[in-house]
């Protein structure tokens, strides 16, 4: 039987008043304050490990598709899907994708260094005058400074990491127009 709250809030009233704070009362207070918090619908909670299913994956991309004009919480009501799941999927997405192209950004810049770097050690090669040689070896050596400072590994929340592959197998999907 589902209790409305003014029915709770009179027993908790009738049973305050009667028991004058007698032991008894208070746990039938307590009883009457957990009947009532159980009462009341629980909002999302987010899952504690922080990964992402496929199956809110598809409510993100149901959800922007639907939007066309509408704010993320009208267009997430409008196709069932709970506006405070949807806002946590939509941070773990945009987290996911932010990993993903900070990835693809090392990557990019790891092969422009050793562009770079191969172009300088081939012109070196040529070179006779010392000073120059000198020179174009300092520039060598401060990008593979560089280089091996955007190679160190950062330490990436796991669940981020299994997010991001995730998202990474949908992206096209997750950009394409909603």
């Amino acid at each position: 039987m589902q209790r409305t709250p003014a029915f709770l809030l009179a027993a908790t009233l009738t049973v305050t008043a009667c028991g004058n704070g007698t032991p008894a009362a208070q746990r039938l207070t307590r009883a009457a304050a957990e009947s009532a918090r159980r009462a009341v619908p629980v909002a999302f909670r987010p899952p504690a490990d922080g990964l992402l299913t496929d199956a809110q994956i598809e409510r993100y991309i149901r959800v922007r598709r639907a939007a066309k004009g509408r704010t993320d919480a009208q267009a997430s009501r409008a196709v069932g899907v709970d506006p405070d799941e949807f806002a946590w999927i939509r941070a773990r997405v945009a987290e996911a994708l932010l990993e993903s192209d900070r990835r693809r950004v090392r990557t990019a810049s790891d092969e422009v260094y050793g562009k770079m770097i191969a172009s300088l050690r081939e012109t070196r090669r040529g070179i006779r005058d010392a000073a120059t040689a000198r020179s174009v070896d300092e520039q060598i050596a401060g990008l593979e400074r560089e280089r091996a400072s955007i190679r160190k590994p950062e330490t990436v929340a796991p669940a981020v990491a299994s997010n991001a592959r995730k998202v990474a197998a949908r992206r096209t999907e997750i950009d394409g127009p909603p």
